[in-house]
């Protein structure tokens, strides 16, 4: 008996550090992709995207370590299936976010429209919150906090909409150069679906919590 705790023990410690890892390297992304809409020197921006890039490498080398894990691994401190689901979710995000800034760099915008400048907060706010509450899972009587941060990732999420659908409309009623519409519209829309990614791993913590 002893010897299943102490591998439960070790175990658990394992698979929290790896998840709050992955949500510490969303943030890290996040945090890049902030700085990256508010500047417009090209270089600076492609050396940021750089870092964008490398830490979505890294976040996918977690969720490698995370799904082995589960394969190998028979005491699980969560549910096998929502350790699994939130490693996925937080990966989607960082994705995401790579998507975001790579847009970005390729389409060779000047500067961004104060839009997808907003969006770009909302996307590391909810990062932020996605963060504290995955560091929370591990502490006792803290699902009241982790749904707190739940619930304010949907309201970034809700701002994210009326900002994407306001800025899309204006770009169609003021905008007359075809290409620069089409490059302003998905880089609106990859940073819209991000903040929907986070949404989602909101949810997921959520459900994470009725489970265990």
């Amino acid at each position: 008996m002893r010897v299943l705790l102490q591998d439960f023990l070790s175990n658990r410690g394992l698979f929290f550090n790896q998840l709050d890892l992955a949500a510490k390297n969303a943030l890290d992304m996040a945090t890049c992709l902030n700085s990256i809409v508010n500047i417009t020197a090209a270089e600076e921006r492609e050396n940021l995207f750089k870092q964008v890039n490398r830490m979505e490498h890294i976040g996918d080398d977690i969720t490698h370590k995370l799904n082995l894990a589960l394969d190998r691994i028979i005491f699980t401190p969560l549910a096998r299936n929502d350790i699994h689901a939130l490693a996925a979710a937080m990966d989607d995000v960082a994705d995401m976010i790579k998507e975001s800034g790579s847009h970005i760099i390729l389409y060779n915008i000047d500067e961004c429209t104060q839009p997808m400048v907003s969006l770009a907060a909302l996307i590391l706010k909810a990062c932020v919150e996605i963060q504290n509450a995955v560091n929370l899972l591990k502490v006792n009587n803290a699902d009241n906090n982790i749904l707190l941060a739940c619930r304010q990732v949907k309201q970034y999420e809700r701002q994210a909409d009326r900002t994407y659908y306001t800025a899309v409309a204006e770009l169609f009623l003021n905008d007359k150069d075809a290409i620069n519409l089409i490059k302003h519209r998905e880089i609106l829309q990859s940073l819209e679906t991000t903040v929907n990614k986070c949404k989602t791993a909101a949810e997921v913590l959520e459900v994470t919590l009725i489970n265990r």
